[in-house]
């Protein structure tokens, strides 16, 4: 009975955070961007799906008289739980604290399940279970929330080159920055050598515009700031961005964009004082960048990066104060 009361608990907790809006994006750590959709559903609903139909098999009484087919279904839900956090932290170097708690608590029923599986039928909680089942399986074949497929940009990803002559940079004019001279500070480093360039050439990064349009950004110039609308810590990045002079901000580039992103991108602008900058757009960052904010820049002709807010902090207005 307790065991598919936890579980009816975590199907009515994740139906109720999917039904108000919550934004599955808005992970902590980040950790969750990577793989907070599946097959085009949210995560939340396919959580809710997993736990509705545990609940059925504990107020059932499956998981004593049909142990063989019920606890692979218990013990299967928690090892994709467990492979999409690995596919996270592999993708961002990052795991959301949140989800190992969820996880922990499903490995723990599981095991109590196998210890003590309820042998008796407690119809009524099944039935409700049974209903919860079907609402979220209709949900997961008929969600409005899904983006459909046409609305995903068709943004490539980010992308450094080695040498970019000045009339093709987007932006080749601006003036030199001084804090893109610095050493690389303690959170900075090198992307990978394949992007790697010497003094005597510039780099550049190939993003799009709002429109759609590619452009070569003169890393020269100034450095590239990422960011994703969804990531709650970008919001330190922007408001360190938003101190600086014009003259002296970074380029600013959305990423890991999810379909109609324009109008959350120009709502965080507005909260960051940001509102009327350009901005460019990448589906991913170039290689080499594990999250975001992100910080691209070059260092005695070597593209560099620094993650994080405080060590973009550093790079960007760490010597005016």
């Amino acid at each position: 009975m307790l065991s598919g009361l936890i579980y009816l608990l975590l199907t009515l907790g994740s139906f109720c955070l999917w039904s108000i809006g919550f934004n599955p994006y808005s992970c902590p750590s980040s950790a969750c961007s990577a793989v907070s959709y599946i097959f085009g559903r949210p995560l939340l609903l396919w959580g809710a799906a997993y736990y509705s139909l545990s609940a059925v098999l504990c107020f059932g009484g499956f998981t004593a008289t049909k142990k063989k087919a019920a606890l692979p279904i218990i013990y299967g839900g928690a090892a994709a739980h467990a492979l999409l956090l690995f596919l996270a932290w592999r993708g961002t170097g990052k795991l959301c604290p949140v989800c190992l708690k969820f996880l922990l608590v499903e490995v723990l029923l599981a095991v109590y399940v196998t210890i003590y599986p309820p042998r008796r039928v407690f119809l009524v909680p099944a039935v409700l279970a049974g209903a919860g089942l079907i609402m979220v399986a209709g949900l997961l074949a008929f969600n409005p929330r899904v983006v459909p497929a046409a609305a995903a940009p068709a943004v490539p990803p980010a992308k450094v080159i080695s040498s970019v002559p000045a009339e093709k940079g987007e932006t080749a004019s601006l003036p030199k920055q001084d804090f893109v001279e610095k050493k690389i500070s303690t959170g900075s480093k090198s992307l990978p050598s394949s992007v790697k360039t010497d003094t005597n050439k510039h780099s550049g990064l190939v993003v799009t515009t709002m429109d759609n349009r590619p452009v070569t950004l003169d890393l020269a110039a100034r450095p590239a700031l990422f960011v994703a609308w969804w990531c709650p810590h970008c919001d330190e990045a922007l408001q360190e961005m938003a101190q600086l002079p014009e003259g002296r901000r970074p380029y600013l580039v959305f990423t890991y964009l999810r379909g109609n992103d324009q109008g959350e991108i120009e709502a965080k602008l507005k909260r960051n004082g940001l509102e009327g900058v350009t901005i460019y757009l990448a589906s991913k960052p170039p290689e080499g960048v594990k999250g975001v904010p992100a910080l691209v820049f070059l260092d005695n002709g070597q593209v560099s990066q620094a993650e994080g807010a405080k060590a973009i902090e550093e790079e960007l207005i760490g010597d005016t104060k």
